[in-house]
């Protein structure tokens, strides 16, 4: 519970940090910023999702056993294992750093990554004394870390690129210069100046990695070293190669996800860059006129669009993974029991409600996805309104596919088939690249290629992931309740509201009209989901259930 109610608030604060950090760096600096991630991510995949993962086990193992000294040696082994895999980490970024962006055509790119690179050290070192208060069932210095992070993320990332765009930019309108060099034009101004300001933004990052270390380090220090007293003779080498040695399947199947992540990502932003540049500027000539964005930039501008229109697509799967995640306990539960009617109504519930959430949630996104961003970027970004709304539009009617798919890969690792889920990343990450260099290289269709290919790519996980859970498992799915009663509330429910509005309401204020579409939508979704029974409350009962076991 502690760790949810961190994972709401941390999105919270990366929402309300992102909305104006767009606004000082535009989304030509999106575009750089995530970029940047786009290399971190899978470094950062391996550091956070594995070695933690083991080191957490091992000492909720020995610490059942009352192995104080074996603890102690792990404790010791890991602080050193953890700092030599972020220093590996951060060279790794700072050598990575120029043939990736060359690669991908977004030299510019390079300074942010430059900036990022430091915080794998940080991150790396700050997991070690997470995961070691984690296998003492202490979550709270996971999730403080958390919480302080991205407070501290904001606050730095958004007076760094307030302070550097500023003195920049004041450098051009006094000396017509950038950092010293002529600019002939506002619009080759701004094209210099974005990479740095997206840069200075991610050193917030950087500093809040830093701090987040700084508590977590006095936490496990202050609250663990008069338990654990220093012990003579421990190998720690040796207690390196079991943590490294219980890391490697989970490496494996981390490695395979964040590169296929990593390998899209790329893909897109490849695709874009080999389209024709004036072709581009043609389709996105409206959000490129107001941006001012120079011909060079077009590829990495676009990629901003994209990335905006990814924040909104992320909002509903984070809520449907908490389902998930405190349904594994309950399906583990009643798989190890062998029966295989109450795992099949356990399953059958966790997938309804998923369902549920995702239309609801997706069908809402569509509905107001004009009126969501023109609320967040109406005033500073409206470029980004034009560029995202339908693209936002699409992935709210596609929702079901990224939150059913996660609740299949959680019910299957429930039952210990993880491996089982891997051919199925590998094969929907090629077909989900080989459509961006069909689609996304196509300058009619440009970033709506790369929302088809994760559609796609998404039925695949889905699909393999309940295959192998119906065949290990012995579930037996009733479609018409996951997907047939969820659809048709939400779907009956957006055609009302449209109707509902049109008939009796003319608002103008994106605020009025979002407030008074979603009061509708709500209340109609509410209504026709009690009415047909979708919402069962012998069923909440089961879910309250895997709750407490969570």
């Amino acid at each position: 519970m502690l760790l949810m109610i961190a994972s709401v608030v941390v999105k919270v604060i990366s929402a309300i940090y992102k909305i104006p950090l767009t606004s000082y760096i535009g989304a030509t600096g999106r575009g750089y910023f995530n970029i940047a991630y786009n290399l971190y991510m899978p470094v950062h995949a391996v550091i956070m999702g594995a070695f933690p993962v083991a080191l957490t086990h091992l000492i909720s193992k020995y610490s059942e056993q009352g192995n104080k000294a074996k603890i102690y040696a792990l404790k010791k082994a890991s602080g050193r294992l953890f700092f030599i895999i972020g220093v590996l980490g951060m060279v790794f970024m700072f050598v990575a750093a120029k043939p990736y962006t060359a690669l991908i055509s977004s030299d510019k790119s390079a300074p942010a990554i430059l900036v990022l690179a430091p915080t794998v050290l940080f991150s790396s070192m700050a997991a070690s004394k997470r995961a070691f208060a984690e296998g003492h069932m202490n979550m709270v210095p996971t999730s403080v870390s958390q919480v302080l992070e991205a407070v501290f993320k904001m606050v730095f990332g958004l007076l760094f690129a307030k302070l550097s765009m500023s003195y920049l930019y004041n450098e051009y309108l006094d000396t017509s210069a950038v950092m010293g060099i002529l600019c002939t034009s506002e619009e080759e101004a701004l094209s210099m100046i974005y990479p740095m300001t997206s840069a200075a933004a991610i050193g917030g990052v950087t500093v809040g990695a830093f701090l987040s270390l700084a508590y977590t380090s006095a936490y496990v220090s202050v609250k663990y070293k008069k338990l654990y007293p220093p012990v003579k003779g421990c190998n720690t080498y040796e207690n390196m190669r079991e943590i490294i040695s219980f890391s490697i399947p989970i490496i494996a199947a981390t490695l395979i996800q964040s590169i296929s992540e990593f390998v899209d990502h790329s893909s897109v932003q490849y695709c874009l860059s080999s389209c024709d540049v004036n072709m581009l500027k043609q389709a996105y000539a409206e959000c490129i006129k107001i941006n001012n964005t120079s011909d060079a930039d077009i590829p990495t501008y676009i990629f901003g669009l994209f990335s905006s229109a990814h924040d909104l697509k992320n909002l509903v799967p984070g809520f449907t993974m908490a389902l998930g995640v405190a349904a594994v306990p309950a399906i583990t539960s009643a798989y190890a029991s062998g029966d295989k009617a109450h795992i099949s109504s356990l399953i059958n519930s966790i997938f309804k409600y998923t369902s549920i959430v995702a239309f609801a949630g997706g069908f809402f996104l569509s509905l107001n996805a004009r009126y969501m961003l023109e609320i967040l970027y109406g005033n500073t970004n409206y470029d980004i309104v034009l560029g995202c709304t339908d693209i936002v539009r699409f992935y709210g009617f596609t929702m079901i596919l990224f939150c059913l798919s996660g609740a299949s890969v959680f019910c299957v690792q429930s039952i210990g088939c993880a491996s089982k889920s891997i051919p199925s990343f590998i094969v929907a990450a090629v077909i989900r690249v080989a459509l961006n260099f069909i689609l996304v290289s196509d300058y009619r269709i440009n970033i709506y290629g790369a929302a088809v290919s994760d559609s796609v790519a998404y039925v695949i996980i889905l699909v393999a992931n309940m295959y192998v859970l119906a065949k290990n498992s012995g579930v037996k799915y009733s479609l018409f309740k996951i997907i047939g009663k969820p659809l048709f509330c939400a779907a009956a429910s957006y055609f009302i509201t449209v109707f509902t509005y049109n008939s009796l309401f003319n608002f103008k204020s994106p605020i009025s009209i979002f407030v008074v579409l979603s009061i509708i939508n709500i209340s109609c979704f509410t209504i026709l989901a009690i009415l047909s029974k979708t919402v069962e409350f012998s069923e909440l009962k089961t879910l309250q259930h895997c709750k407490k076991l969570a």
